[in-house]
């Protein structure tokens, strides 16, 4: 699946803070503060950021309520991965998902359903899969005791650590690694989703994002792109596509 694939660390109270509560009523983004990095504030005042990304929130949960969607991954599994970024730090890697991982072992290990996450009126009726359904949407969830087995066994068995590196090839094992890292030792799960924020395919030009891109972990652009820069190079030297 060669699409951006980004990786949300949240908790279920999280979920429900930051995306249920807020469906439900309006009202209760009144009281939240959206994040800014630092790395925002050398060119923008924190005042008008707050502002920007607040009113962006916002109107991301509108088009969210706008919604009559048939499936939760593409409807609310998909904003509540766009929701996260402008709370919490994300991480994006191309074309490297958890979703794609065939043995089904695996999954049963570190994936939880979502009917076991969500709250039932967001989830029944719908079509739920705990595999991405392409573009715009989510895929799987991992729980935060899931995110910290999977990091344990990654370092401890050398079956999962072969697994994972042959799905996340070369450094893209990094930056996934960099988010169970950052989420376990924030007790949160993950989830995967696709196409919340979308990379450039020209070098050091910013990219899209429905969220706040600046909260993106920046070994995300760091790894994309050296890995873009040295397909580049290939075409050059005439050895590449």
């Amino acid at each position: 699946m060669d699409l951006s694939i980004s990786y949300h660390p949240i908790t279920e109270a999280q979920m429900k803070e930051w995306y249920f509560d807020v469906f439900e009523d309006m009202g209760a983004a009144l009281d939240l503060e959206v994040l800014i990095p630092k790395e925002q504030l050398k060119n923008h005042k924190l005042e008008d950021l707050t502002t920007y990304y607040k009113d962006k929130y916002i109107e991301m949960i509108k088009r969210s309520r706008e919604l009559e969607y048939d499936d939760f991954n593409k409807w609310h599994g998909y904003f509540l991965a766009i929701v996260q970024g402008f709370f919490e730090k994300f991480y994006f890697i191309q074309g490297a998902a958890i979703s794609s991982i065939i043995d089904p072992e695996f999954h049963e290990t570190y994936v939880t359903p979502w009917e076991d996450v969500i709250p039932s009126d967001y989830i029944e009726d719908l079509q739920v899969n705990n595999k991405l359904q392409g573009a715009f949407s989510a895929g799987a969830y991992m729980s935060p005791d899931q995110v910290k087995k999977l990091l344990h066994d990654y370092k401890n068995d050398n079956f999962i650590k072969d697994l994972l590196k042959d799905q996340f090839e070369g450094k893209k094992i990094e930056v996934f690694l960099a988010a169970l890292e950052y989420a376990s030792k924030n007790d949160q799960g993950l989830i995967e989703a696709t196409k919340v924020i979308e990379q450039s395919s020209e070098l050091f030009e910013e990219p899209s994002c429905f969220s706040n891109s600046f909260n993106c972990d920046v070994i995300s652009a760091a790894v994309y792109t050296t890995e873009l820069a040295a397909h580049y190079d290939e075409i050059y030297k005439g050895t590449g596509d």
